[in-house]
């Protein structure tokens, strides 16, 4: 008992000394070390180091500067510059074996090239698709789109406006359209394009496809169908053809390599017969696409 009594005015006296030293041990504490930038890596060709300045070789240097700093610091990360996630650009170019429009040859049985470019901003997108015959060395179709885009659970809608030109065309006036594309996760991904000409062609033509992977474990490849048909479209009216195609999609590199073939399938129908029938062909196509 008599230890307890001596014990109680140590303690006290401990905590009046302890009070008393606090301001002094506050200024004795050392504040917490500056953090010194990363040392600039030097650039083959830039002696000044002044590619550092650029958002990737800066947010190289942050992340290497917070990753050399003691644990306490390792949940505070520098800002990362940010990326343009409401603007992309795309291009893709395709060279083929003729240049065929829902089944009908508009390049005599010739290959072509068609070069396209997308700027996407957002949900908005500009498109320049261009066919260049490489029979004649020269472009014979330019067409421009503007279109908005609608994605909503399972459904994709895609409506906008086209611009056709047709230089080089002897006889072919330029066009406009209006269209909606609409498609569905759902199994065999349908879709549905349906393309409203008001103007040289005065009529609508319209496309519904159905597509599906096809198992293989090297690469991806796809199968499906597309039935074409028009209405009133240049005042004919019928099914011109069925596509069946099949292709295969590689990455090398930053670039999508995407090799296809397809066989169209005509029969007599509606304006699609006699002088106006279409043949039955092969097509054979090889993409090549880019986004930035």
């Amino acid at each position: 008992m008599n230890g307890r009594r001596q014990l109680i005015p140590t303690l006290l006296a401990c905590t009046t000394l302890l009070l008393a030293r606090a301001p002094a041990l506050a200024t004795e504490i050392p504040s917490d070390p500056v953090i010194q930038p990363a040392p600039t890596a030097e650039v083959p060709g830039d002696p000044t180091g002044s590619a550092a300045a650029t958002p990737r070789a800066a947010a190289a240097q942050a992340t290497s500067a917070a990753g050399d700093q003691p644990d306490k610091l390792a949940g505070e990360r520098p800002a990362q510059p940010a990326a343009l996630h409401w603007l992309t650009v795309d291009w893709d170019a395709s060279l083929a074996s003729k240049y065929l429009f829902q089944g009908i040859d508009y390049s005599d049985g010739k290959p072509v090239l068609q070069p396209e470019v997308t700027v996407s901003v957002r949900s908005f997108s500009a498109i320049l698709w261009v066919n260049h015959d490489l029979h004649t060395q020269q472009p014979n179709e330019v067409d421009l789109f503007l279109q908005y885009n609608v994605g909503i659970p399972r459904l994709d809608l895609t409506t906008g406006y086209a611009r056709n030109h047709y230089p080089h065309r002897e006889g072919w006036d330029p066009s406009q359209e209006v269209y909606l594309d609409l498609s569905c996760d759902a199994p065999l991904s349908p879709s549905l394009s349906v393309h409203y000409d008001f103007d040289a062609g005065k009529g609508s033509y319209s496309t519904l496809s159905l597509d599906r992977e096809v198992p293989n474990p090297l690469r991806t490849m796809s199968a499906g169908l597309k039935l074409y048909y028009q209405n009133n479209y240049y005042e004919a009216t019928g099914f011109p053809s069925l596509e069946l195609h099949i292709g295969t999609e590689q990455a090398i590199g930053p670039f999508k390599i995407t090799p296809s073939m397809s066989r169209f399938i005509t029969w007599p129908n509606g304006g699609f017969r006699d002088e106006n029938a279409v043949s039955a062909t092969w097509y054979l196509a090889v993409n090549v696409a880019q986004t930035f």
